[in-house]
């Protein structure tokens, strides 16, 4: 019988971890660096890394897990691929089967880390018992989870809860990493820009 399972949040600057039991009952929580260089090559690498070292310090093979899920701070198709991720550097990578791979085969399912997070709280967190809920989530970027009558709002493209990256400042002169300009994330993420505030910017006019 499958007793645990993964947990993946891949952020801009650390990568979240967490062992459970299938129950959803937490087991161990641990966070590594992100290394976005080189494209991101190494952040899948460096996660199978750790989640075998903590099988291998739990003494759990690999028939005991359920799965593996990843969170990705950006769009993802509903295969698990992503075309481009800005805050990590990827683009064109497949991480259910890459990861796969790694992990000598045991299950993984990817999505946007907003949407799998607005999952996570319709079932064991704060929105248990609903069937609606929307989910904002801040840290090195913007993102937001929207679930309706229990499923993903994902979109044609996997970007439907995307609230980082609407356009609240038209007037903005630096660019966003996603490469529009005056995007939310701009100004409520933890990321630092040196541009005006949009008021200031609205008064400059």
């Amino acid at each position: 019988m499958k007793k645990y399972g993964f947990g993946v949040d891949i952020g801009g600057t650390t990568c979240k971890i967490g062992l459970f039991e299938t129950t959803g009952q937490i087991i161990d929580k641990w966070e590594i660096p992100t290394n976005t260089a080189d494209g991101g090559k190494n952040i899948l690498p460096d996660v199978a890394a750790s989640l075998k070292a903590k099988m291998a310090e739990e003494g759990i093979n690999k028939e005991e897990i359920e799965g593996i899920g990843v969170g990705i701070p950006g769009p993802v198709r509903s295969d698990g691929s992503v075309a481009v991720c800005v805050n990590l550097g990827w683009q064109n990578v497949h991480v259910p089967k890459e990861l796969e791979v790694m992990m000598e085969g045991i299950m993984v399912r990817a999505g946007n880390d907003a949407n799998v997070a607005a999952l996570g709280e319709m079932w064991q967190g704060g929105g248990k018992g609903y069937e609606n809920v929307v989910m904002v989530t801040l840290g090195t970027g913007v993102g937001g989870g929207i679930i309706v009558g229990e499923k993903i709002v994902a979109g044609s493209n996997g970007a439907g809860g995307e609230i980082g990256h609407i356009t609240v400042n038209p007037y903005e002169t630096v660019s966003c990493n996603c490469g529009r300009k005056g995007c939310l994330e701009q100004y409520a993420s933890c990321l630092l820009y040196t541009s005006p505030s949009p008021r200031d910017t609205e008064r400059s006019r």
